[in-house]
């Protein structure tokens, strides 16, 4: 006989497959009926993303963003808050490293890099400890609180690059100056795939052992299991729902790093192309867990990679990844309804 959790482990791991597959399927008979080839469209995807050593390297690249967003949003899971901040808190991240890398243009590099991960780190920790303390303290809705600051973040780095961070020289477009050199991750020869992947590998590491083999990552789960039972056991409950929201946006602040320090070389707008949504359809594919993470995040960069190779090739917008996303996030919802039910059968 199976135990429960186990069964419950396995059905959940089987609905997540389920629920890519349907998605895929149901996009392809769609693609089929407007006269496109889903499969010659799926096969562009897997050999955009993975058909050479660049392209893998692409998917790397799309991952590692992606994948720090999707540990924000895990690590506000293990707690029963539901996060939905991470776009925001990357933006907010972008800025914390951005204002280091303009305020010290001569540091050198071991002095900088860390010196804005820092910066990231803290504005990204203040932007998401908002919605934890209004939980904490007032029992708001963090889900509702994390969406709306989405759109504040954004319009925040919308008024630096036209307003006091523009840079004088670009002619009006909204822009910081370009960083120094000693403000760019390091990268691989010959590629884009930079330190920042490493870091979101390591990140996850951590998470892992930190939710598995410490007495924080227990409590943690206890207080999202059961938030008054924890309450009973005198765990300070708003304490950690509070430092738990602030870790989370940490974590996803240094995907904001990345981006400005490794792919654009500056601040701009349209940093991300929505990596903080992709990384809580992640989280929730992969169940919160730090190493599924890991896989599910590659699996998704190397879709949006492939999702240039829809447009060249195909004749298809890139919106065609967004349906993707869409039908996988609606299918997973459904996947959860029906484990709900069969686990209450259990019984």
């Amino acid at each position: 006989m199976i135990p429960q959790k186990t069964r419950e482990t396995l059905f959940s791991g089987a609905a997540s497959v389920a629920a890519i597959f349907a998605a895929f399927f149901v996009v392809g008979v769609f693609l089929f009926l407007v006269g496109r080839n889903p499969i010659s469209a799926y096969v562009g995807i897997l050999r955009s993303g993975f058909g050479s050593s660049f392209a893998i390297s692409e998917t790397f690249v799309a991952a590692t963003p992606i994948m720090l967003c999707a540990l924000g949003v895990a690590i506000a899971a293990w707690l029963g808050l539901l996060s939905v901040g991470a776009e925001g808190q990357l933006y907010l991240g972008a800025v914390g490293a951005t204002f280091v890398a303009l305020r010290l243009p001569n540091a050198p590099a071991w002095l900088l890099l860390p010196l804005m991960a820092t910066g990231a780190c803290i504005c990204g920790a203040v932007w998401s400890a908002v919605p934890g303390c209004l939980r904490a303290k007032l029992n708001v809705n963090e889900t509702i609180v994390t969406l709306l600051l989405n759109y504040v973040a954004i319009l925040l780095v919308e008024y630096l690059v036209h307003g006091p961070w523009q840079d004088p020289e670009s002619y009006s477009w909204p822009q910081t100056p370009a960083f120094q050199s000693a403000a760019e991750l390091p990268r691989w020869a010959g590629t884009r795939l930079h330190l920042g992947f490493i870091i979101a590998m390591v990140t996850a590491f951590v998470c892992w052992a930190m939710v598995a083999r410490t007495r924080v990552g227990f409590v943690a789960r206890v207080i999202g299991g059961n938030p008054n039972a924890a309450s009973y056991a005198h765990y300070p409950v708003a304490r950690y729902l509070i430092i738990g929201m602030a870790l989370s946006g940490a974590v996803a602040a240094l995907a904001g790093l990345c981006q400005v320090s490794a792919i654009e070389g500056r601040l701009r707008t349209g940093i991300s192309p929505g990596y903080g949504y992709t990384g809580f359809l992640v989280a929730w594919l992969a169940r919160n867990h730090p190493l599924g993470i890991v896989a599910v995040s590659v699996f998704m960069g190397a879709l949006m990679s492939g999702g240039d190779s829809l447009q060249l090739r195909e004749g298809l917008p890139f919106a065609t990844v967004n349906i993707l996303q869409g039908a996988i996030l609606l299918f997973l919802l459904c996947a959860d309804y029906v484990r709900e039910r069969l686990r209450r059968s259990w019984v």
